[in-house]
C-alpha cells in the first residue's frame, strides 16, 4: 500500500542490497474496486474485500508483465523476504527448469505453502562445496540438505513468484476475464492443477521455497494489510523459511560486513553454518534426479 513507507523503505534497501530493481506498484484498497468490474462468481459473503482487493493488485501486476512484454518478471509482495544467496538460487532454479521441462513455462513459483505435485524433480544439494554429489538416478539424497524443483499443482500465499508473458496472459485470462470464486492465491492454485472447471497451467515450484515472508518485532497489527490483527498481540521478528535472512542480516549488509548470521543460530549442521563469509560462499549445483 502507497502509505506503508515502512514497508516500501525495506523492500527497496533489500533489494538493493541483493542487487535487484524494484518498480513499484501501488496495492489497491476496497474502496477503488468497482463492482461492475468484477469477474464472474465472486461472492461478497465469501470473499472479503480486502481479499478482492488483493487479487486486484496481482491482476494489475500481471497487466503490467503483459503491457511491458516482459520475458520473465519476478513479483513480490511487499513484506516478501529471501535468502542472501537468492540470486545464485535463482540461476540454479532456472538450470533445473531446463533439465527437467526445456523453456516452455508459464509460473514459476519462488515461494509456495502446502504444495503436491509430480515426482519429477530437480534435487539441489547443500552440502558444502567440494563434495560430490549423488550421480544422476542416485537414492542417496540428504535428507536435511535438499532443495527439489517439481511440476506443482497445489499451493498457497503469493510472497514471491515469476511469470513469463505467457503465464501471464493465462493468468489473467482465467482469473480476471474467466470466473473467480476464491482468494487469488486458493484460484492460482487450481489453475495449477486444473481444477474447479480450469485449464491446467505449468507451474513450476522449487521445496523449500527461495521467497519466504518478514515479520518485524513489534505488534502484530503491523504485520498485513489485509488482515486485522490484534493491536495487543506481540511477537519477536520472523522469517519464514530463510537462513541467511536478507532482512534480518540488513544492518551487516548495510555495513558492508562480511558475515552474515543463519536466524538458527544455536544449531551448527555441515550445510548450515550459524555463521558465514559472503565472499566465501558458493552456492552449490544441482542434479537431476530420474
Amino acid at each position: 500500500m502507497k502509505e506503508r513507507t515502512d514497508k516500501r523503505d525495506f523492500l527497496t534497501l533489500a533489494a538493493s542490497i541483493s542487487g535487484f530493481k524494484v518498480e513499484w506498484l501501488d496495492g489497491v484498497r476496497p474502496d477503488d474496486l468497482n463492482p461492475k468490474a468484477m469477474p464472474d462468481g465472486l461472492d461478497p459473503s465469501r470473499v472479503k474485500p480486502t481479499v478482492v482487493a488483493c487479487w486486484r493488485a496481482h491482476m494489475n501486476a500481471l497487466v503490467n508483465v503483459i503491457s511491458n512484454d516482459y520475458s520473465t518478471a519476478l513479483v513480490l509482495e511487499d513484506d516478501a523476504d529471501w535468502d542472501l544467496s537468492l540470486k545464485s538460487q535463482l540461476g540454479e532454479f532456472a538450470r533445473g527448469l531446463h533439465a527437467l521441462k526445456g523453456t516452455n513455462h508459464k509460473l514459476l513459483t519462488e515461494q509456495t505453502g502446502i504444495s503436491s505435485g509430480s515426482a519429477d524433480f530437480q534435487g539441489s544439494t547443500t552440502e558444502p562445496p567440494g563434495v560430490d554429489p549423488p550421480k544422476s538416478g542416485s537414492n542417496n539424497m540428504a535428507e536435511d540438505s535438499t532443495r527439489f524443483i517439481y511440476r506443482a499443482e497445489m499451493g498457497c500465499c503469493m510472497f514471491g513468484y515469476a511469470v513469463t508473458t505467457r503465464g501471464a496472459r493465462n493468468i489473467l485470462s482465467a482469473l480476471s476475464i474467466d470466473h473467480l470464486d476464491k482468494p487469488v492465491d486458493d484460484a492460482l492454485s487450481e489453475l495449477c492443477a486444473g481444477a474447479n472447471g480450469r485449464h491446467k497451467i505449468e507451474c513450476w515450484a522449487p521445496f523449500p521455497n527461495l521467497i519466504g515472508t518478514y515479520r518485524k518485532a513489534g505488534s502484530a497489527s503491523r504485520d498485513s494489510d489485509i488482515e486485522n490483527n490484534n493491536a495487543a498481540d506481540f511477537h519477536e521478528e520472523q522469517a519464514w523459511n530463510m537462513v541467511y535472512s536478507t532482512r534480518r542480516n540488513i544492518h551487516q549488509l548495510v555495513a558492508a560486513e562480511e558475515a552474515v548470521y543463519s536466524q538458527w543460530k544455536d544449531e551448527d549442521v555441515p550445510w548450515s553454518s550459524r555463521t558465514i563469509e559472503r565472499k566465501e560462499f558458493v552456492y552449490p549445483g544441482g542434479y537431476l534426479v530420474n
